[in-house]
């Protein structure tokens, strides 16, 4: 299966987050602000895992009126699981939300440095 929604949610997690550290580090934003913005953002990512549950739906449907999709279901089922982990970016994002501007900038700075050793394929 394509996964459209499921890497823009990732993408949405890490960017925002980003730009987020990247504003309190210059002092752009300050911290209420940025409780703001984690905020939006958790909204977004909430309506995203929504849109996930929807496509589960669909495909259990789809299995259970036509077994020939039973192989799909079980596969799309299992991607949609493995996304719902919560990521070292929403965790981050969590804290801010909450106000733990400390345990989110230990929390960014280890999934932004991760998602450096992944892309330049130093896992």
């Amino acid at each position: 299966m394509d996964q459209p929604a499921l890497s823009v949610k990732k993408r949405v997690e890490k960017e925002v987050l980003e730009t987020i550290m990247d504003g309190l580090s210059s002092g752009e934003i300050d911290s209420p602000k940025a409780q703001e913005i984690a905020k939006d953002t958790l909204g977004t990512l909430k309506m995203l895992d929504e849109h996930e549950e929807t496509i589960e739906k669909f495909y259990k449907n789809l299995s259970v009126k036509y077994p020939i999709f039973n192989l799909l279901y079980t596969r799309v089922k299992a991607e949609i699981v493995q996304t719902r982990e919560l990521s070292e970016h929403r965790r981050a994002l969590v804290a801010l939300d909450q106000g733990n501007l400390d345990d989110a900038h230990i929390i960014a700075a280890g999934a932004i440095k991760h998602s450096a050793n992944e892309t330049t394929g130093n896992n």
